[in-house]
């Protein structure tokens, strides 16, 4: 299994540059249930207010939501729900996201992430080694048909929460097979500027060796390819140039700066002749 990280155009360009990433809010996400899982309660005692805040862990801490997800829930409990957006909101001042994906393919070939998060194949990919300790602690998202309920007990019987566990979407993002990230954003730049919904923009360090693979949409400009082979010259990473396939639906190498010409032939043929491997 790959690791992906898809960049639109001037997000490649920033990383391309200075080898930084965002690292965003929840709230700066384009899909509005972020962290916003349903909490029943059960308990007939309890009395909102007075539960033990939990804390919400990045790193080491065992995900445990799949035993409080309740599948039988009642009207009782449908009207006494916690409100979870102040535990949204509260996170949205604390972390910050790197979204990642991946994949079974011999390169990044999912045509709806190139289209959506590198803009319409302007951007890049970026391939991690599988080895890295960069995505060692990274989380895996949850895809269900429908929004989770959780008893609300996950919140005020344990001290410490695994952030995963609020890391739920709709199965209709499957496609995106994705993984996350987190960093608190004490620990990311802030650049001082904002994006267009108003939200303050964190960015962090990639280290160089972690990255496997630097791969260039086929719509790439002049200056994405200029500043990928600046830094294939200073660093020594492998950068492949993509293009369309003269009569496949498929994209396939045609320059590997790191690389050999029969690397790209192998690969090639290898995309060819198994489906399965785009």
């Amino acid at each position: 299994m790959k690791t992906y990280k898809y960049l639109g155009n001037v997000s490649a360009e920033c990383f391309l540059k200075d080898q930084t990433v965002r690292f965003s809010q929840p709230k700066a996400f384009n899909d509005p249930f972020e962290l916003q899982p349903e909490f029943h309660v059960l308990d007939e005692e309890f009395i909102e207010g007075e539960e033990r805040p939990c804390q919400f862990v990045i790193h080491g801490h065992q995900s445990s939501y799949e035993k409080y997800l309740l599948t039988n829930h009642t009207a009782e409990t449908q009207s006494r729900k916690l409100d979870g957006k102040n535990i949204f909101s509260q996170l949205n001042e604390k972390i910050g996201i790197l979204c990642l994906t991946r994949a079974e393919t011999l390169m990044p070939a999912n045509f709806l992430m190139w289209a959506h998060y590198a803009e319409s194949h302007q951007g890049i990919v970026i391939e991690f080694k599988p080895d890295s300790e960069f995505i060692k602690n990274s989380s895996p998202v949850h895809y269900l048909p429908r929004r989770p309920i959780i008893d609300a007990k996950l919140l005020y019987e344990n001290e410490y929460v695994a952030i995963e566990d609020l890391y739920f979407k709709s199965d209709i993002w499957s496609y995106e097979n994705e993984i996350r990230i987190t960093k608190p954003l004490s620990e990311c730049r802030n650049l001082n500027i904002k994006d267009a919904l108003g939200n303050e923009i964190y960015v962090s360090e990639i280290p160089l060796n972690s990255i496997k693979c630097i791969y260039l949409g086929c719509n790439s400009s002049d200056s994405i390819k200029s500043e990928a082979i600046k830094l294939h010259q200073s660093s020594g990473i492998n950068v492949v140039f993509l293009k369309v396939h003269d009569e496949e639906y498929k994209l396939i190498p045609y320059t590997n700066l790191g690389g050999t010409w029969s690397d790209i032939y192998k690969t090639s043929e290898q995309l060819l002749f198994d489906r399965e491997k785009m």
